[in-house]
């Protein structure tokens, strides 16, 4: 067997988003419930929150957690003060927050991409003539990766203070659920409702480098491991997979990660170490051996 787990904790109310982040060399673990609270692992304690469910965090270059919600607002929240947190209302409930190196952020709202510079609102995109539902920036900055419900995903330019369509689409198996750059950039990975998910290789103009298969139903949550050779997958069958991007059939499954509740978010603290989180209100810790 190539995993073994721990429960490390648990919310009172639904777990929806997680990521991991390392500050000083320790890793802290902060995870988002369904009644807006944000709590942080190793610290016990809660950063400030919001008013309804918690669809998506992740941690930027700054270290300011970036987390979006249903109240239709996006918070940062600096982790080195905790209480340091500016709150930006949305005209539309965002479903997704992507950051990215320069100060970027990008929010999937429904109906409308919303660009944020500094913890500031600098461009508002519409009409996009496809429903947005996940987005992910390149580290090497100047590019955003938006996946739709039309199953493509689309390529956009970050210039300035501005968003521009670039014109750029690459196919997907299913609606995008969710999608992430490897930490070097190399790869965007994309997962969608069709149970599978497709590794484009950047630097080949987004050339698909592979396809995933083995979840039995919809993919929700994707995230890259440090080493940027293997990427974890969660999904609506209670699976989680590890999958080694030059080679699709190298897989370690985890059935059952999280009984009668789908996997709602993944995060790595070191190369052999994936935390994830679930409806069950559990956060597990799983070392792993490729």
């Amino acid at each position: 067997k190539n995993y073994s787990s721990t429960i490390l904790s648990g919310h009172s109310k639904p777990i929806q988003s997680l990521t991991a982040h390392r500050n000083e060399g320790r890793p802290y673990i902060y995870s988002g419930s369904h009644d807006g609270h944000i709590n942080i692992l190793s610290g016990g304690w809660r950063l400030p929150g919001h008013s309804n469910l918690v669809a998506k965090m992740v941690v930027n270059k700054d270290g300011q957690l970036v987390t979006c919600s249903m109240d239709d607002t996006v918070r940062f929240t600096d982790l080195r003060r905790k209480d340091a947190s500016d709150l930006l209302k949305m005209d539309f409930q965002p479903k997704c927050i992507a950051v990215g190196p320069g100060g970027y952020a990008l929010a999937v709202c429904i109906g409308q991409l919303v660009l944020m510079k500094d913890k500031k609102k600098c461009f508002t995109l519409e009409n996009l003539g496809f429903e947005p539902e996940s987005a992910a920036l390149h580290p090497g900055g100047g590019t955003a990766a938006v996946g739709g419900a039309d199953g493509m995903v689309h390529l956009f330019s970050i210039q300035g203070n501005t968003l521009k369509d670039d014109g750029k689409t690459m196919e997907a198996k299913g609606p995008v659920t969710d999608m992430a750059y490897s930490n070097d950039g190399a790869f965007l990975a994309v997962a969608d409702e069709k149970k599978v998910i497709t590794v484009f290789s950047v630097a080949d103009g987004y050339a698909v480098k592979n396809d995933f298969y083995g979840h039995h139903a919809k993919v929700v949550c994707l995230a890259w491991s440090p080493d940027n050779e293997h990427f974890a997958s969660g999904g609506m069958d209670m699976l989680v997979y590890l999958w080694a991007v030059s080679d699709p059939d190298r897989r370690v499954k985890i059935p059952d990660a999280h009984r009668l509740h789908h996997v709602s978010g993944l995060a790595w603290l070191d190369e052999h170490t994936l935390v994830t989180v679930s409806h069950d209100a559990s956060v597990k810790q799983w070392t792993v051996k490729f």
